[in-house]
């Protein structure tokens, strides 16, 4: 199995997506802000997924800038009707992409899933003009545990790591980020995790841990990493008030290239 774990073509997949979204989009905008994005900016988002951040981008940029949003699959960017947003179906790892172009490029949760994860993010540093910044976020699971023990969480959780590592992904790579993009030579690197201590019954988070069982359900028994009760069980416990549990931590990392 090499294959990225979360297709589009899954039933389930816009709607988790949506509350991914839903879930990290302020903390992502608060590091947008930090970086000072503003009118005029030619911005590179890469793995846009449904579309939320490129959606904030075009509105942050305004109509002297441009955002280009880029994914392997479309199917959830084709309603992105903005006259300053280029939506581009693109391999980071395969297609050409310019070079020295974007003000900003950011990504969020995609290196991580990718075994070529080192090449992705030099591509990526490529297309940034001398002087602008790389931005890119993924989940350190860490800190993924239970407030109140529930061992059908704990084997979801158990099931979810081995899953990632079956399809190449790593799933405690936010702890890296600062440190890999020191290594492509870039500059004023500032890193910050952030999570939600206790997540609560159908906030955004826990709804994506939701649809994310669900979703992956039939894989995780058929690949023995789970039973079918584990995840119902564990879907029950979601969906129960007096459950608390702290999620993944979400990386936030960036730095500038050298002018």
């Amino acid at each position: 199995m090499s294959k990225y774990v979360f297709d589009h073509a899954l039933e389930r997949e816009h709607e988790r997506l949506v509350k991914l979204e839903e879930w990290l989009d302020p903390g992502t905008i608060r590091y947008m802000d930090q970086i000072g994005v503003g009118p005029g900016w030619r911005v590179l988002e890469v793995a846009a997924g449904a579309g939320s951040i490129t959606r904030y981008l075009a509105t942050r940029v305004g109509p002297a800038g441009s955002v280009v949003a880029t994914d392997l699959d479309l199917k959830f960017l084709d309603d992105i009707d903005l006259p300053n947003v280029e939506v581009r179906r693109h391999d980071i790892l395969n297609d050409e992409l310019e070079e020295n172009s974007f003000d900003l490029v950011h990504t969020r949760l995609l290196l991580m899933h990718l075994p070529a994860r080192d090449e992705a993010l030099k591509r990526m540093v490529a297309a940034t003009k001398p002087g602008g910044w790389v931005y890119v976020e993924d989940m350190e699971f860490i800190t993924w545990t239970e407030m109140t023990p529930a061992a059908p969480m704990g084997r979801m959780r158990d099931a979810m790591i081995k899953l990632f590592g079956m399809a190449g992904a790593d799933p405690f790579y936010g702890r890296q980020l600062p440190f890999v993009l020191a290594d492509q030579g870039l500059e004023d690197v500032w890193a910050e995790g952030r999570t939600t201590f206790g997540l609560r019954k159908n906030s955004p988070g826990l709804e994506n841990f939701k649809l994310t069982a669900i979703e992956l359900k039939d894989m995780f028994v058929a690949n023995g990493l789970a039973t079918a009760e584990d995840i119902d069980e564990t879907i029950r416990l979601i969906d129960d008030p007096s459950w608390h549990g702290m999620p993944p931590t979400i990386v936030a990392a960036y730095g500038r290239k050298p002018v």
